[in-house]
This record gives structure tokens, C-alpha cells and sequence, in this order.
């Protein structure tokens, strides 16, 4: 199977060869030299200090959420959510069940983030924002420095769900004065499925984090920041995903970040220019470098995504909701080229001639 999807990707030669070997015995110093090296890397990659704590977390990217919310937050707070889709809907059904007052700016489909949502909010107080960077059930990249000029006028939290915009798209933590960065292992580090991450600024740590009072033995971020000064986690973490991930960033460190980024802006491009000669639209708002959105005009899109699994042994990403017969999503991130985007252009291609 040839993966055109966004997690988790076609993986790099480098990672499938790293996880090829016999996982190790984790409670060594060996072990802990690899953690705090690979701590080192993601730190840079994400441009933000050194004094910047991270929670490496065996659990998907909905729990790295739920944790950032519930080490951060509480009945107390206030919040507001960008909701454009599976992924902001999510934040706001973890505010839900945990009890948190949220508002929500609600989007449609289609509908680009501007500043005239955030408009009808300036007279209102919150604790923090919640936002999904690249909503990935839609496509649209948010526009970040409106997002972050908001957070800093008001004074709040800014919690970054970048699980398919880092190590995708440009991206610095510090800059944009993102104080909760949340990332996982299948996305755009491309590596298994199974482990997320959490970038921590010192100011949420001292003013939220070591002060919360986390109803959770195993996501109580103070134990993990306890721990991994030793380059260790509380709990067992995914031993062989671990090493996946040092071995990607590795290779990022080797052709550089610009490069890799690069690459996939690239890639992604060459995709939007070639796929204009078939009968389909992209949405107008940004793009994230990850993903491509197709629309077709008849109800087709999970026909087509079958007929590309079953006969032709490459997976895209079908899309839920209401655009589950609309829209097919194509990733551009992993072991992907401009040849691979033509020969699976060309087999969509195909498809639309056989159904019509």
C-alpha cells in the first residue's frame, strides 16, 4: 500500500530501519541519553527555549489534549475554542466533560478564520484559547498571528493543537508566544502511531501546571516534568515509537529543517497544480503544506477512495461528516515525491472516466 494519508504517513527509510532492531530495556542511562537528546532536537525544531518542559505522553493526540486541558484548566476558567471542524470539536467536547464554561468560534466548512470572529469577543474575558492550527477535517491553516496577536492583547493562554502543522508548515513556538504546544508521533514526524508530545513554556508551568490539582494518576504533567530531568518517563512509554522519533528528527537535523519543510511545500504544490486539470475544486482559504483538500461535484469521494484501496493499493484520507461523498484529503508529508503525486493523479483520473 502506497499511504497518501496524514497519519500515519509513508514513512522514511531511515525510521522503518530504526525500528527494525530489537526495542531495549528503557530504565538505562543509554535510554535516557536518547530521550534527552531527542528533547533537544524537538526543541529546537519547535523554536522555542531550552528551559521549555515536554511531556512525552503513549497515547494519541486526543489525550495529549485532554491533559494540556486538565493540567491547565479548570471549573474556574473561561475559554475560548476555534471550532472548524472534527479536531476544534473535540477541545470543546473535552471542556464539556470536564466541566469547563467554553465559548466557540463555530466555522463552517468553507468558512476562513478572519478577524471579524474574534471581533464580538473583545469585550469578553476568558483564560485561555484552544485552537486545532491546521484543522485537519477541513484543511484550512489558521491564520497563527492573528490568533496569537488576540492572546497576547487579552492577556490569555494560547494552547496550540499542532499535531499536522509541526513539521509541516513554519512554526515557532516562542514567537507566536505559544505556551502549550501539542504534537504526535504519526504526523509530521512521521513516524508509528502511539505516542504524543507536549511542548510546556515556563510561564504555564508556573502559573498553571505546578499549581493544578489533576484528578489523573496518569496524566499529571508535574510527575512527567519530575521525571524527565533523568530523560525518563513515570510510566512505560512506547520503547520502539520513541526510537522512531530520534531517528526521524536525526534526519531532519541532516538535510536541515528548512529542507525538510521545504520538501513538503514542494511536494504539496506540485499536487495543487496537477490535480487543476481534473474536475474538482480546493477550498479558497490557506493550506496547511500537510494535506490537500479535493471536492467533487457528484457524491463520489468514498467511492473513489475504495477503488484507489482496493485496486490500486493506495490509501488517501476519506473525510467524515458532511462531506464524506464530497472531498477526499491527500497528504504530502512522509516518503512522497512529485512522481508519486502523477501516477495517483493519474489513477483518480481514470476512476472519473470509468464512473462517468
Amino acid at each position: 500500500m502506497k499511504l497518501f494519508t496524514i497519519g500515519h504517513c509513508e514513512m522514511f527509510d531511515e525510521v522503518k530501519f530504526a525500528r527494525q532492531k530489537n526495542i531495549p530495556y528503557f530504565r538505562t542511562q543509554e535510554f535516557s541519553d536518547l530521550m534527552l537528546q531527542t528533547d533537544s532536537m524537538l526543541k529546537k525544531f519547535a523554536s522555542t527555549d531550552i528551559s521549555s518542559k515536554t511531556i512525552y505522553l503513549t497515547a494519541s493526540g486526543t489525550a495529549a489534549m485532554e491533559a494540556v486541558v486538565i493540567n491547565c484548566f479548570g471549573t474556574e476558567d473561561n475559554l475560548l475554542v476555534i471550532n472548524g471542524g472534527t479536531f476544534g470539536q473535540r477541545f470543546a467536547d473535552i471542556c464539556k466533560v470536564h466541566g469547563i464554561i467554553f465559548s466557540e468560534i463555530k466555522l463552517r466548512h468553507d468558512e476562513e478564520l478572519t478577524a471579524k470572529h474574534f471581533a464580538k469577543f473583545e469585550n469578553k474575558n476568558f483564560s485561555g484559547l484552544l485552537v486545532n492550527l491546521h484543522e485537519t477535517s477541513t484543511g484550512q491553516l489558521y491564520d497563527l498571528n492573528l490568533i496569537s496577536n488576540f492572546c497576547r492583547e487579552k492577556n490569555i493562554y494560547l494552547i496550540v493543537d499542532a499535531i499536522s502543522s509541526f513539521l509541516c508548515d513554519n512554526l515557532e513556538m516562542d514567537k507566536f508566544k505559544i505556551d502549550a504546544l501539542i504534537t504526535s508521533s504519526q504526523k509530521g514526524v512521521c513516524c508509528s502511531p502511539g505516542m504524543s508530545i507536549v511542548l510546556l513554556n515556563q510561564k504555564i508551568i508556573a502559573d498553571r501546571v505546578l499549581k493544578s490539582n489533576v484528578k489523573s494518576l496518569y496524566f499529571d504533567f508535574k510527575d512527567y516534568i519530575k521525571n524527565f530531568q533523568r530523560g525518563q518517563t513515570p510510566f512505560t512509554p512506547a520503547v520502539g515509537i520513541c526510537i522512531e522519533i530520534n531517528a526521524a528528527l536525526h534526519r531532519i537535523e541532516k538535510i536541515g529543517l528548512a529542507q525538510h519543510l521545504k520538501s513538503i511545500e514542494t511536494n504539496a504544490l506540485d499536487f495543487r497544480k496537477k490535480i487543476k486539470n481534473l474536475p474538482v475544486t480546493m477550498p479558497n482559504f490557506k493550506l496547511s503544506n500537510a494535506i490537500t483538500p479535493i471536492l467533487f461535484e457528484q457524491n463520489i469521494a468514498y467511492k473513489i477512495f475504495e477503488i484507489l484501496k482496493n485496486d490500486y493499493q493506495i490509501v488517501v484520507n476519506p473525510t467524515g461528516g458532511e462531506l464524506h461523498e464530497k472531498s477526499l484529503r491527500v497528504s504530502h508529508i512522509g516518503n512522497l515525491t512529485p512522481i508519486d503525486n502523477t501516477i495517483l493523479i493519474n489513477h483518480i483520473s481514470e476512476i472519473l472516466n470509468k464512473l462517468s
